[in-house]
């Protein structure tokens, strides 16, 4: 290396090591020597006959290059010396892990060799041979966990054991540490990965700062290519574990891919085709989400099929499918609908849900200034003065309408409930167009102001009147869950909708706010239906009271008003939390069975307690006992299941209030996650070596590791004192001076 050849040394000796000067041992005679040679230069030469007649500049210039020639020559005679900590040759252990998981056995990059026989060469070639005299190697594979390799003095490494890739995924970081862990108490220099980064364990109990506090140097080498031109691949679908019957379902995919054309989505419930979808891919867009939607269908288990028909050129057809599990249950959901007059549209929305099993829609309406009206109360108490006696009774419900109703009706604690609801209980609140709606009802100045979508203003005038507009649905609306009206209508089932009869005008958009729905007026868009997340819950406006038209101005056949409704309210409280929950996960561990418990105001939960009975697909059964973790009120428990298939967990909570068993199921062995992002995961592995201190090598590339060990490595280490004085780059820089300093003088004629 050049700068090895300038400096003696290599950069690894000069980024660990301290200068000092061996001859100096009374400094201030060093000091007080090159004070007066200073003097005496400057002197001479800003006093000097042969250099009077030059102007002061060029006369400092000259005494300030004889001055450094000075120094540097005393600098030498001084003896510099780099302190430095090197390896004692033979008294340590290298570690050298090898990745043996499914992804290594992909092509390497720019080469028909898979990934681990191009470790496996760069090991016998490269490593042993060069470690071999610098400390005892301890050779590990590693895919879920790491295992030692043990090996005969002059074997090869193909000889001594027979590596394979596996099937199995990687647990990189968790490996990595093991082996770390057995090092304990045991001189450890450094640790060698070779990994092309694969990591799809769960590392929520090791992290990075895990590894750097062994103080161990880790070093990557990594394999793959950093991309795969015309790769296409499905990488996660994203979907509520159950859903109400009759419904509409709304999936998240994310596709990443290398290439551009048409990819086609299909959903599949068995050999049943639900939804098919179109995706149009760019190269300049290398990552694409999108929604897809479907029937729920009737009550049950739907072992559903996410399949990607990509462009031709795919490399891999292992990481084009995603299957998901959904449970479609009838629990009820409440709602709380509060109404400030008597009009059509309250109407309407009692009529589109009269009769769903789901929907449990509980009203107050002010019919005059001294009656009101109940509807779908449980008892003659509910709802007795207006509003929930409690913060308990109002989180009860999942969702909450406000109609045209004035914020002066309710009290400034209630106001703070309402925020709260959203925010802390984390459920869903619809507020509707009216007279004494949003800011024509002064909600503008109340908390639940915060978590609206829009910045509600009154001072540009009235904001509600009459209009006559239809409704579009955005690019957003029109894969969106809340606003659809039927399977594989899209903006046609809006098209023919009747015009609507009034709008209320909101204000500016909030960042995290998404129209879903548009009044288009004389080819003018306005917003309609917004929605915004806050807290741990969604806000939503509708700027209309006038959707009743299109059940009175439609054939009677026409069912478009009443799903509108039961849709738009269905997925309000799909996303309200509830007290208790039970996620389902799979990790290279196996099925993490995670609950969640709250109390009635939704606060963490104490004196809580779970067991899960795990159903394998042989009907077989585990009993497992959910253990607290760091975060209150969350239990959980891993388990690793012996064969693939569908398993149903049945999760018993146990709180003060009382008992529930939540039930749930997981398909595991579906899909491989070593196929999900095939290339190398070079961050990953830079990431690893940065925080440990030690370095990322690429695998064409490691000609300079046995220095780097020699110099930045861990263990049993000795003190050594590196001359400096003969450095070729030291004679270099004073011979530069004293010619820099001949040619000006020449130049200015003071030879």
């Amino acid at each position: 290396m050049l700068f090895e050849k300038l400096f003696s040394y290599p950069l690894e000796a000069f980024a660990t090591g301290t200068f000092l000067f061996a001859n100096v041992f009374q400094p201030l005679w060093w000091l007080t020597g090159a004070g007066v040679v200073v003097v005496i230069i400057t002197i001479s030469v800003m006093a000097g006959v042969r250099t009077k007649s030059l102007v002061w500049w060029r006369r400092l210039t000259i005494a300030g290059l004889q001055i450094a020639v000075a120094l540097g020559v005393i600098a030498l005679l001084a003896g510099p010396v780099l302190q430095t900590t090197t390896l004692q040759h033979g008294a340590n252990n290298i570690a050298v892990l090898i990745d043996t998981s499914g992804s290594m056995s992909f092509p390497n990059a720019n080469d028909e060799q898979t990934r681990l026989n191009a470790a496996l060469e760069l090991l016998e070639l490269q490593l042993i041979p060069a470690l071999s005299g610098l400390a005892e190697m301890a050779l590990f594979t590693f895919d879920n966990s790491a295992v030692r390799r043990t090996m005969q003095h002059g074997d090869s490494v193909t000889d001594a054991f027979s590596i394979e890739a596996t099937d199995a995924e990687t647990n990189l970081i968790a490996s990595t540490a093991s082996v770390l862990d057995s090092f304990k108490g045991a001189p450890l220099a450094a640790v060698i990965v070779l990994s092309d980064g694969a990591d799809n364990g769960d590392n929520s109990t090791v992290d990075m700062a895990a590894l750097a506090a062994h103080g161990v140097p880790v070093h990557t080498i990594g394999f793959g290519a950093h991309s795969l031109p015309g790769e296409v691949q499905l990488v996660d679908v994203q979907m509520a574990a159950d859903a109400p019957p009759a419904s509409r379902v709304s999936a998240l995919l994310v596709i990443e891919h290398t290439t551009s054309g048409e990819a086609v989505i299909h959903v599949r419930d068995g050999g049943v085709l639900l939804a098919i979808q179109r995706v149009q891919l760019s190269a300049k867009t290398p990552t694409v989400r999108t929604e897809i939607t479907f029937d729920s269908g009737g009550t049950g288990i739907r072992e559903l099929s996410f399949e990607l028909t990509p462009p031709p050129g795919d490399v891999l057809a292992e990481n084009n499918q995603i299957h998901r599990l959904l449970t479609v249950n009838d629990r009820r959901r409440r709602f709380l609908y509060l109404e400030g007059e008597p009009r059509w549209e309250y109407k309407f929305i009692r009529r589109a849900v009269a009769g769903d099993e789901v929907l449990e829609l509980v009203s107050w309406l002010r019919t005059t200034d001294r009656k009101t009206y109940r509807q779908g109360v449980s008892n003659e108490d509910e709802l007795a003065d207006g509003f929930p006696p409690d913060l308990e009774s109002l989180y009860g419900y999942d969702v909450i309408i406000l109609g045209s109703i004035a914020a002066t009706s309710f009290t400034e604690e209630q106001h703070e409930w309402l925020e709260s609801f959203v925010a802390e209980r984390g459920g869903s609140l619809l507020a509707l167009a009216g007279r004494e709606a949003l800011a024509e009802g002064g909600w503008d100045v109340t908390p639940l102001a915060a978590a609206l979508p829009v910045i509600l203003d009154r001072k540009t005038g009235p904001t509600y009147g009459s209009a006559n507009g239809t409704v579009r649905p955005t690019r957003d609306g029109l894969v969106s869950p809340l606003t659809q009206l039927g399977a594989g209508e899209g903006a046609d089932a809006w098209a023919t909708l009747p015009p609507l009869g009034d709008y209320q005008r909101l204000g500016t958009l909030k960042p995290a706010a998404t129209t879903l729905l548009e009044l288009v007026r004389g080819g003018t868009a306005s917003p309609l239906l917004v929605t915004q997340p806050y807290g741990l819950g969604t806000t939503a406006i509708l700027a209309t009271a006038t959707t009743w038209r299109w059940q009175m101005r439609t054939p009677p056949d026409d069912q478009r008003h009443g799903l509108f409704w039961r849709q738009l309210l269905r997925q309000l409280a799909e996303t309200a939390q509830r007290p208790r929950s039970v996620n389902l996960s799979m990790d290279s561990g196996g099925i993490v069975v995670r609950a969640s418990v709250r109390n009635k105001l939704f606060e963490p939960a104490a004196n809580i307690s779970a067991n899960a009975v795990i159903t394998h697909p042989d009907r077989s059964e585990t009993h497992l006992k959910l253990i607290p973790g760091d975060v209150p009120g969350v239990l959980a428990v891993r388990y690793v299941p012996g064969a693939p298939g569908v398993y149903r967990v049945d999760v018993s909570i146990e709180d003060p209030t009382g008992e529930e068993t939540i039930t749930r199921f997981i398909r595991t062995g579906a899909q491989n996650r070593e196929y999900l992002r095939p290339v190398q995961n070079e961050s990953l592995l830079r990431r690893i070596a940065d925080v440990t201190g030690g370095r990322y090598w690429s695998s064409d590339d490691v000609a300079g590791i046995t220095t780097a060990l020699t110099f930045t490595g861990s263990g049993i280490r000795s003190v050594q004192l590196l001359p400096l004085w003969y450095m070729p780059a030291l004679f270099a820089l004073l011979l530069a001076l004293k010619l820099g300093e001949w040619g000006l003088r020449r130049a200015w004629g003071r030879v």
